[in-house]
């Protein structure tokens, strides 16, 4: 059994209308362990949600933190863990990041229980938080470092067997998205790389079943599954630039994580694989392709890769997925008016530092239209 008596609950209203939460404390309360919920977690954790939060954890005096949903209410109880495990030193978001030695787990230790299939929070050394500015705009800050990965993780697929149907379709994109970019960012590695190649077998196999059914509880294991495998494998070898697209298109838009990296994936990986200058990308989601059976073995890289892509876009048809930015609901003239920003944005993200091919700000730009129009990436 887990140790500790004394838990602290961070999550979001909905789970707790639901009685997700419940399946949860009833388990707390068999074996007596008193118990506390902050339910006002929302979709992209904002900063001053996650202060509210670690004031009432401080009150509370936990020696287990529990965050129990989706990647938000994960990342959340992460920050919280963070900031009450140090709130003598009085730390902020800031301090936490690679270059601090955090000593995690001194007063507490921290469970992660997904409740959805994708993000692999409960396995990665990030934490995401929405941060406004004196002007009222949002950024989201990613801030990481290896001593915030949660203590444990549970990963039962009972917590996702009610997902509806559009949250199951974003957060299959967060896995794929995960392990396409994990495989060929600038850090990838022999272990990273079987975690990512084995997600998207599984993903390959389970991900429509899970979408067409629900109550498919082989499928839903098997995404559960493959959500933290491709949270191991990305978490090692890092996202690239279709996480920091992404996250700006979060921060301008409100975009779900999943959608906006989902929708961007197709692009961005046309537009690594036509990298003049290194294969190294093509060669890699060509291998992929084969490996998943979605190519021959004979084929040429440019076919294989081709393959790659086309088994995306059917994905994205078979779970009623967006193509384009403006079947995300972004218009043109929303677009153009933010696209200062948004290229701003993809600039600070850490993610882009790990991507195979450099993109200048025209570059970003030109992605951002052709995601907009839903143009293959021909440059």
């Amino acid at each position: 059994m887990i140790p500790g008596d004394k838990c602290f609950i961070v999550t979001d209203a909905m789970l707790v209308k639901l009685g997700i939460v419940s399946m949860l404390t009833k388990k707390l309360d068999e074996f007596g362990k008193a118990w506390q919920i902050f339910d006002e977690v929302e979709p992209d954790p904002h900063e001053e949600t996650i202060l509210r939060a670690t004031e009432a954890c401080s009150k509370f005096q936990p020696n287990l933190i529990i965050g129990i949903g989706g990647g938000s209410s994960l990342d959340a109880a992460k920050a919280v863990w963070f900031l009450y495990e140090h709130e003598e030193d009085k730390f902020t978001i800031d301090e936490l990041n690679p270059f601090e030695e955090l000593h995690m787990g001194v007063k507490a230790k921290c469970v992660a229980i997904p409740t959805t299939s994708g993000t692999g929070a409960e396995v990665t050394w990030a934490v995401i938080v929405t941060r406004t500015d004196v002007d009222g705009n949002e950024s989201k800050l990613e801030q990481p470092n290896g001593d915030v990965i949660p203590t444990y993780a549970i990963v039962d697929p009972q917590f996702t067997k009610n997902l509806p149907k559009v949250l199951t379709a974003a957060t299959g994109f967060d896995i794929i998205a995960h392990s396409s970019e994990g495989l060929i960012a600038e850090w990838r590695t022999d272990f990273a790389d079987a975690c990512c190649y084995h997600a998207l077998d599984l993903v390959k196999d389970y991900f429509v079943k899970a979408y067409q059914n629900g109550e498919d509880m082989e499928a839903r294991e098997k995404m559960a599954n493959a959500a933290s495998l491709g949270g191991l494998g990305f978490g090692n070898s890092q996202v690239i630039i279709g996480h920091a697209m992404g996250h700006s298109l979060g921060a301008v838009f409100h975009l779900t994580h999943g959608k906006a990296v989902g929708v961007m994936l197709p692009y961005i990986l046309q537009y690594c694989l036509r990298n003049p200058d290194d294969d190294t990308a093509l060669k890699t989601i060509a291998k992929a392709a084969k490996k998943l059976g979605l190519a021959e073995w004979k084929d040429d890289l440019a076919a294989a890769s081709d393959a790659y892509i086309q088994f995306l876009n059917s994905l994205q048809k078979s779970v009623d997925f967006p193509h384009t930015l403006e079947e995300c609901g972004i218009t043109r003239e929303d677009l153009g008016k933010n696209m200062e920003r948004l290229v701003q944005l993809t600039n600070e993200s850490s993610s882009i530092t790990m991507s195979p091919r450099e993109a200048s700000d025209a570059l970003i730009q030109k992605i951002f239209e052709y995601a907009f129009e839903g143009k293959s990436i021909d440059f």
